[in-house]
């Protein structure tokens, strides 16, 4: 919200699906909606077409000013693990241009049609994990898998609610990236994945209204 990557009146997804996406529990995504609600940043509405809105006004700084706060003071650890996160999507992919199956070829293809017919980020996001996850798999590199996850998850927990017309732009960089694979083109699935991953600097929060 305070990026504007939310506008006002913009519905947010389920808490069901926010807990997902952010590698948080239910009651702790409900308490978050609870408290953005107290100090007025978000609107609940009841019936039908009720849910959770982004409020058509900001509200004064609170807590929720804290914890944007100290997500910032986050950013050079989370530059740092895009910079590692490169190294590991580069080697991964440059071995699945050489060891993908049939058969992993197809389950790319689907996560890439998953994040092309997303609604909501959390479905986007769903979506593109198991898509990386679906890369790094077909590496045959299993034993680099625990710490690639961890470096995944950890780097997950900074994502934002992108607006979905962003995000199925980026699916296209997934697509251009399983065709590569498809074609066994070790140079360009690398290349492609690298530019991918490398815009992350540019499109995460450490880079978005500073400048940088």
């Amino acid at each position: 919200m305070e990026l504007g990557l939310l506008e006002p009146g913009e519905r947010l997804p389920s808490e069901g699906s926010l807990a997902s996406t952010l590698g948080v529990s239910d009651i702790t995504a409900r308490r978050a909606i609870e408290s953005l609600a107290a100090e007025g940043a978000v609107e609940r509405r009841r019936g039908r077409n009720g849910g959770t809105f982004v409020a058509q006004t900001r509200p004064p700084a609170g807590a929720a000013a804290e914890a944007v706060a100290a997500y910032r003071a986050d950013r050079d650890e989370v530059h740092r693990l895009i910079d590692v996160r490169v190294l590991l999507e580069t080697a991964v992919t440059h071995h699945a241009a050489l060891r993908a199956t049939p058969e992993q070829l197809a389950e790319l293809d689907e996560h890439v049609h998953a994040g092309a017919t997303a609604t909501t980020w959390a479905d986007y996001h769903e979506a593109d994990e198991r898509f990386h996850r679906g890369v790094a798999l077909a590496s045959g590199l299993t034993w680099a898998m625990p710490h690639y996850d961890a470096v995944l998850g950890e780097l997950y927990t900074y994502f934002l609610p992108y607006p979905i017309s962003y995000l199925h732009g980026v699916n296209d960089d997934h697509a251009r990236i399983v065709a590569a694979l498809r074609e066994r083109d070790v140079v360009g699935s690398v290349a492609a994945m690298t530019a991918h991953v490398s815009e992350l600097h540019r499109t995460m929060f450490v880079g978005l209204g500073d400048g940088d």
